[in-house]
């Protein structure tokens, strides 16, 4: 159907549609305030607040220094393209769930598009208030992104973050910071992200591996303010995720929708 022939549906969702007006308003005019939405939905303000937060929420927006909305990192992702990411979101969903019951604490899927990484799945327990699913973050500040770079090597890294023209807003300085990261998590095979992404979270990440030893993905622990993971259980904590993406690895094995070798790095890097 070409876009002239496009027909309202017979019963829309007023609150998506609205929504995804807003989204629209804002790409088009890069920033719009409570009461602009209000008045271009025709809703109380109260109403366009709410869709505006939930936008926020969602990584489709953030709030600069004047409290306008203005794109967030969701706006601009395009489509990973990762045929197989479906696949290993299915395989690693009971293993989530059975590793957040052990440690009591929130578990996330993420794979790296570039620079960024987008959490696939999420699984999580009570008391959580806050669901990453779809969230697109900068890898070197998270803990699922920096065990994945560990896994580069260093002049593909240098390419990544510090070639001429490349856009990631990581200054030199950063970059000496991320590769002393991974420098840890190449000695550890784990990493740890604290206040670095949103100041209130720690996290904990390990990579998964396809076949051939490239980076598929990476399994995070996360909590909100003062953190357990850190604590005398970081040693088990540690043990039963590696248990888990080891039985990951293993299941994708013989999936028959696992990429093949290389593939992984080609569809990301």
């Amino acid at each position: 159907m070409s876009s002239s022939e496009r027909m309202p549906p017979a019963y829309p969702t007023n609150a998506l549609d609205r929504g995804l007006r807003l989204i629209q308003l804002v790409r088009d005019e890069g920033r719009i305030r409570v009461t602009d939405a209000a008045e271009e939905l025709g809703v109380a303000a109260s109403s366009a607040h709410r869709l505006l937060q939930t936008l926020v929420y969602r990584d489709y927006l953030v709030q600069d220094e004047t409290h306008a909305y203005v794109p967030g990192p969701a706006m601009s992702a395009g489509a990973a393209g990762i045929a197989w990411s479906r696949g290993l979101r299915r395989t690693a969903a009971p293993h989530m769930s059975r590793l957040g019951e052990l440690v009591g604490n929130s578990t996330n899927l993420a794979i790296r598009v570039r620079s960024e990484v987008r959490v696939l799945a999420s699984a999580t327990v009570p008391g959580s208030t806050y669901d990453w699913r779809g969230s697109v973050l900068p890898a070197h500040r998270t803990a699922s992104g920096k065990a994945m770079l560990s896994l580069l090597a260093d002049p593909d890294l240098e390419r990544m973050y510090l070639a001429e023209g490349v856009n990631t807003a990581v200054s030199v300085a950063e970059f000496d910071r991320l590769m002393d990261g991974i420098g840890w998590v190449r000695r550890t095979g784990w990493s740890i992200s604290k206040g670095e992404c949103e100041r209130t979270i720690t996290a904990i990440g390990i990579p998964i591996r396809s076949r051939s030893g490239a980076p598929l993905g990476a399994m995070t622990i996360t909590t909100h303010g003062p953190s357990s993971l850190v604590g005398p259980g970081l040693d088990r904590t540690v043990r039963y995720m590696r248990q888990a993406c080891a039985r990951i690895e293993a299941e994708i094995e013989g999936d028959p929708e696992a990429p093949a070798p290389g593939e992984a790095i080609a569809s990301t890097a």
